[in-house]
């Protein structure tokens, strides 16, 4: 290379140099941005999972609990019935009893001693000896078992009183739960929208400067070819060869996924559904149960009974198709896609979709 083709090369260095002084592009510091709101954004999902998780177990308690009161409270009503055909009862016997007694002292005798000193002859005292013993243990026994009746319904309108206090109570406590989780997965919901628009303008950013980083490199690319070819047609003038011409191609790579895969990825985009077990919107298990099938494969309906079936799998050893599961018991779902990524429904608010695994993974399953 000679001294005015050096200083050309020099020149041309410095030119690009200095059109770029102006624009400064950090792709490395937008990708560490991304990264850590990604990162801080799939633990907020992860408690939000959670949260669904607690929610519909508090949402089956409180179901449980409205029959429980409403049962009890029928209870009520019938124990309320039966304490008043009691005491139509007791009023029933008490006129009978009346009416045995006006018989007994129909000829203005005022008691038994009068039915005694009454009788003819001695065979007549006993015969009504025998009548009044009679008619006095039939009052007892029917007075004993009208307060043994109730005594016992009485009590039974005790514990059912408290238990329907018991189960009002109930009610409120798990209300207020309920009312304290949807209030605070609404704040990490916030806080999630909050994030995936700092993602978008990180993301934006990182395209800008990766745009810039390109045009950069590619003008960089240019200066160099175009000195390269320079002296290549002076080296072939000067030996009476032709310049020699290159060409570079940048080669791509496509994800080939199993037929699960590519089936459940028909479905990316679908909404989350608490519940949900169609392709008009699913949970996490919903999802997962919904994909198996389609195969053949009966799933159970909730995570905690799916993270018992097939083969238990580690981090290491998992494979695109796996079953991943989040928590034990498990809280979340989803199918294993390969590169530490997963295919699944995260949360309310969002669609299905891929997304790395995140920290509270605790292992897969290999459905045979």
């Amino acid at each position: 290379m000679n001294k005015k083709f050096g200083l050309t090369i020099i020149a041309l260095v410095v030119t690009i140099n200095i059109g770029f002084t102006n624009v400064y592009a950090d792709p490395a510091s937008d990708r560490a941005k991304i990264q850590q709101v990604q990162t801080q954004r799939n633990d907020l999902e992860n408690k939000i999972g959670m949260m669904d998780h607690q929610i519909e177990k508090i949402m089956s308690k409180i179901s449980i609990n409205e029959d429980s009161i409403t049962k009890t409270q029928k209870n009520i009503k019938r124990n309320q019935i039966n304490i008043a055909k009691a005491e139509d009862n007791i009023k029933e016997e008490q006129i009978l009893f009346d009416k045995r007694m006006r018989v007994m002292y129909m000829n203005g005798s005022s008691g038994y001693i009068d039915v005694v000193l009454g009788s003819t002859d001695v065979a007549d005292l006993i015969s009504r000896l025998e009548d009044i013993k009679t008619i006095v243990k039939f009052d007892q026994d029917v007075i004993n078992d009208l307060k043994t009746k109730q005594a016992a319904i009485n009590l039974k309108k005790v514990a059912l009183a408290t238990e329907n206090t018991t189960l009002l109570s109930l009610r409120d406590d798990n209300k207020k739960k309920l009312t304290t989780l949807t209030k605070q997965k609404s704040d990490q919901t916030v806080l999630v929208a909050q994030l995936n628009a700092e993602e978008k303008q990180y993301a934006a950013q990182l395209k800008t400067d990766e745009a810039l980083e390109a045009s950069k490199v590619a003008k960089a690319r240019q200066a160099v070819l175009a000195a390269e070819r320079a002296t290549a047609a002076r080296n072939a003038a000067a030996t009476n060869q032709s310049p020699a011409t290159s060409s570079v191609t940048q080669g791509s790579s496509t994800f080939s996924s199993s037929s699960l895969l590519a089936y459940a990825s028909n479905f990316l985009g679908v909404p989350y559904v608490w519940g949900g077990t169609s392709p008009s919107g699913f949970d996490c298990s919903g999802f997962t149960q919904y994909v198996f099938a389609h195969f053949g494969v009966d799933l159970p309906r909730v995570s905690e009974d799916q993270q018992n079936v097939g083969t238990l799998i580690s981090r290491d050893n998992l494979q695109p198709g796996d079953l991943v599961f989040f928590g034990t018991p498990a809280h979340h779902v989803g199918i294993y896609v390969g590169d530490g990524n997963m295919i699944n429904a995260p949360h309310t608010g969002a669609v299905l979709r891929t997304q790395p695994l995140n920290s509270d993974f605790t292992y897969g399953r290999r459905v045979n």
